[in-house]
């Protein structure tokens, strides 16, 4: 599967944009480190990705640790790119699902001395959007609004991406990247 991937960063009273090559991303901090030489004002970095069944929203601030918001949690772990993306929301499905015994994970309820064990137990993520919906909330776009733009069948991730870019004021950087 192919996909885009570009990161965006204020400079003065514009976003300037950097097409980003994830091809040897395996974690999400990983697409932080990818994004390192972009330069920001305020350190503040977003990252838009899309491929053929979904899209994604991370957000590099500083040393904080990054926010991730994918429209498809299932879908994103058919690629490489997605799987790096949300490496740390399957973690924390995982214990979640370990902890309360879901049993659509098919995961056992084990005691916590045993969690290192079932790290190779195949994790499967819900067909729906995951991660943190309001990372945009202070940009203008709001968890709902995100959400929505997710599960609006019939959208294409590129037309969900250029409405982002559209919403948050850097249509014009994205198209001079894509």
């Amino acid at each position: 599967m192919s996909y885009f991937a570009a990161a965006f960063a204020r400079s003065g009273d514009e976003w300037v944009a950097s097409e980003t090559d994830l091809d040897d991303v395996e974690t999400v901090e990983d697409v932080v480190d990818a994004v390192q030489d972009v330069e920001s004002d305020d350190e503040n970095v977003l990252v838009l990705v899309e491929e053929e069944n979904w899209f994604a929203v991370v957000r590099v601030e500083g040393d904080e640790e990054p926010r991730v918001y994918v429209s498809d949690g299932a879908e994103t772990l058919r690629s490489p790119v997605g799987e790096a993306l949300v490496s740390e929301l399957v973690e924390e499905h995982r214990l979640a699902a370990v902890v309360a015994g879901d049993a659509g994970a098919d995961l056992p309820v084990v005691p916590a001395t045993d969690l290192d064990e079932d790290e190779d137990e195949p994790v499967e993520l819900p067909a729906e959007p995951i991660g943190e919906a309001g990372l945009l909330d202070d940009l203008g776009i709001r968890a709902e609004d995100l959400n929505r733009l997710a599960a609006a069948i019939g959208t294409p991730p590129s037309a969900a991406v250029t409405f982002l870019a559209e919403r948050l004021g850097f249509a014009e950087a994205l198209e001079a990247v894509r």
